[in-house]
């Protein structure tokens, strides 16, 4: 694959653990990144399943969304090991700021992390990690290929854009909030980010590995492309 000078990656969690950690894909999916030959590789990994069975339970329990958020991002850290341990990097610790991720970064050229804050989603913190390091470009891999205008598994007349302007997307993505572990395509704090450093996103399935090269190799892939 073609040298590429600063990547961030947004890879969905529900793509590496539906319910269990999906290995044989983990491994397929940690060959592939380790492919990439970037000057900086930033990997931001979701909480999947896991997240919303305890952000569900404790929404049930009466829980406040603070709480729920930090449940999720226990999730999401468990998640960023289990990726690095697939990968084989040599990194003890997973970064809980963008400041800790940006130090590694400069030191090891790679870091693997979850999500920081409560209110921040794990594509905020991509966006917040590629507006840091300098990335103009942040490829989120989810469970869907691309944004919508409607529910694809509900509408069957469901149309993908692909491309959208970061208005477009903010508003899009605004209609489909409802709280923590909300099952947007991106979050509109991320989308903010990305629109005041001009970060173009590239939205695509995260489990089609060969159309993922595509887009890392900056050929044409399907997807939705922000910016």
């Amino acid at each position: 694959m073609k040298s590429m000078n600063k990547i961030v990656i947004s890879v969905g969690g529900s793509i590496v653990n539906p319910g269990n950690p999906d290995i044989t894909f983990i491994k397929s999916l940690s060959s592939m990144l380790k492919e990439l030959r970037p000057d900086m590789l930033g990997i931001v990994v979701g909480g999947g399943r896991p997240a919303r069975t305890y952000v569900d339970a404790m929404r049930e329990m009466g829980s406040d969304n603070y709480s729920m958020d930090l449940a999720g991002i226990m999730a999401t850290r468990m998640n960023a090991m289990m990726l690095i341990s697939a990968m084989g990097i040599d990194q003890k610790t997973i970064p809980e700021t963008i400041g800790e991720a940006h130090d590694i970064l400069l030191s090891n050229k790679i870091v693997v992390m979850g999500g920081t804050v409560p209110g921040h989603t794990t594509d905020t913190v991509a966006t917040l990690l590629a507006e840091s390091c300098g990335a103009e470009t942040v490829y989120n891999m989810t469970s869907v290929d691309g944004v919508y205008d409607s529910d694809p598994k509900i509408s069957k007349s469901a149309k993908m854009f692909d491309k959208l302007d970061y208005r477009e997307a903010f508003e899009i993505s605004l209609k489909s909030y409802t709280g923590a572990a909300s099952n947007q395509f991106m979050d509109s704090v991320s989308l903010l980010i990305a629109m005041r450093s001009k970060i173009k996103i590239c939205i695509f399935s995260g489990t089609d590995l060969q159309n993922a090269r595509s887009a890392f190799n900056g050929k044409k892939f399907k997807g939705t492309v922000i910016g």
